[in-house]
Order: structure tokens, then sequence, then C-alpha cells
């Protein structure tokens, strides 16, 4: 996500089902669109074809909308209600997908280079009951988001939805609402500070980031990813106690030698953030990270 702090920022967000929907307003909500930085946002709403029907593409901003697009664009509504209610901030433009699942992925990635995105947006395919038990999982979403993570042309996040950041978008709250980074390095951390420090303009986000640190560094090398973290994270550093438009920012130092301790640490502050942002590191071999796969 290279983004100036006042760059447009276009995203494209996947949906499936309606559960997804509220979720993914509120994160888009938290980006802080201002005039300066407005949001241009790109909706698919991705169903899985059966049978022997040919695929369609149908764009839900055309003017001359079918009667077979109409027919989809209940599923819709929500975010053009969003527009609506940031009106000169953000711009949607949705699109509904009917095709098969093999080849979702090549659609998503086609649109996000064309549409020139920053950022995709896919939903995790595990759901949880309000009991935090297992609901359901979904395969086909799980298959799809691996696809877009090795494929994709721009930034890519997968959203978990555990209820928490519902509270962003009540319309009494007036109250904080907590986001954590953790921050490891390297790029795909990076880019999730830069996001995360997009969405502490906004004077109700509380920001922590929590730089963890290996015990005791395998070798003794500046690397160049090093000399990027550090740079980035002075910015925040300089920054702690207000940010933007009087957000509180905070950080943290936090030392783990191992990856159990790793595990241990995200377990013990998962539930001290009503929003939790975290890079992918895909590659990238680290102590700190060992065993993490198994906790995801």
């Amino acid at each position: 996500m290279h983004l100036k702090p006042d760059a447009e920022l276009r995203v494209l967000a996947c949906v499936h089902t309606p559960n997804n929907i509220p979720a993914m307003i509120c994160l888009l909500d938290l980006t802080c669109s201002t005039k300066e930085s407005p949001n241009a946002v790109y909706v698919i709403h991705l169903i899985e074809l059966r049978g022997r029907n040919s695929p369609l593409f149908l764009a839900h901003h055309n003017q001359e909308t079918s009667t077979v697009a109409s027919s989809f664009f209940e599923n819709i509504i929500p975010f053009y209600e969003y527009e609506g209610n940031n009106w000169d901030l953000v711009t949607v433009k949705a699109f509904t997908i009917i095709t098969p699942p093999k080849l979702m992925h090549d659609d998503i990635c086609t649109m996000a280079l064309e549409k020139q995105t920053s950022f995709i947006i896919l939903p995790f395919h595990r759901k949880w009951s309000t009991d935090g038990s297992l609901e359901e999982e979904n395969n086909v979403v799980r298959n799809l988001n691996c696809n877009i993570l090795d494929q994709a042309p721009c930034s890519a996040g997968i959203l978990i939805d555990r209820g928490r950041i519902h509270k962003w978008m009540k319309p009494s709250s007036s109250s904080s609402f907590s986001i954590g980074m953790l921050f490891l390095g390297g790029k795909d951390d990076r880019e999730a500070l830069t996001l995360a420090k997009r969405m502490a303009r906004e004077p109700r986000v509380n920001l922590t980031v929590i730089h963890l640190i290996p015990y005791q560094d395998c070798v003794n090398v500046v690397y160049w990813d090093t000399v990027l973290d550090t740079e980035m994270l002075k910015d925040v550093k300089q920054n702690i106690g207000v940010l933007g438009n009087g957000c509180d920012i905070m950080y943290l130092e936090e030392v783990s030698n191992c990856g159990a301790q790793t595990i241990k640490l995200i377990r013990s502050i998962a539930n001290d953030y009503d929003l939790m942002i975290v890079g992918r590191r895909y590659g990238v071999e680290s102590v700190l990270l060992t065993g993490l796969s198994e906790w995801s």
C-alpha cells in the first residue's frame, strides 16, 4: 500500500453473503476518508456459479441496469448508504460476479489491476457464533483467499469478524475505538502500519503499536528492511500521545525468544482491542514466527 498520506485510497471490497457486509463497511469507515484523501470503493458481490449456467458480470452503477442486475442489487444497498452518509468523501461502484469458484480470483485480481486499487479486503472463511464457537467454515472462500494472496497486484487483507468491530458504527457510541497493530518488521507489517496510521487520524481512535522484538538477534547484519522498519517506527515514536486530529497513539515493545511466546502474547492482548491489524509476513523466517501457522 504505497500511498502518500493525503492520496486517494482505492479499495476493492469482496463480499459473499449479507453477513459479510456490516463488518466490511465498519472497516471502510475506519479508513478515515477526507476531501483531501477520499475513498474510492469498488464492491464485488461474489456468487458461486452452479450447474451449466453461463458466468455473469453485472455493474450496478450502470444507468441502464437490467432486470437481472436489479435482482442482486439488494445485497449491495448498504454500500451505497455508506456512500450517501459520506458524500464527497466516498465513491462506491458495485458489481456482482457469478462465476465458478476456480475463476473468482482471476476476476478479482483483474479488477484490482484495472481500477488501480491499493487494497483488497477479503472476508475470512470462518464464522463464529455469539458464544464464540465456530459456526461455519467455507473451504471455497479459504481457497479463494489463498489464491488472491498469492496473485494480487496490490496489498490484500483478510477481515476476521469476531463482532467487536461493529462497535464503531453504533449511532449512540461516542466512546473511543481501540486498534492494536502488531509490528514484527518487514514489508507486510509496514503496509499494515500505514493502514493503521490512516485510521488513527480519526479522533475517536486509540492506536497502539506493539513492536515485537527478538530476545537476541541471530546475526549482526543490518538488512535494508531493518532500516525501513526503523524509519517508520521513528515516525510513530515521535507522535506518541497525539496523531492527526487528536487521536491517542501509544508505542509498546515486547520481547519474545520463540514462536510459543509470540502466540502467548497475541492471545493475551487479543481481547484488549476492538480491532487488531497484523501483516501477513509471507516467506519470512523468524524465531518470532515459529508456530504461528499452527495458531492460525
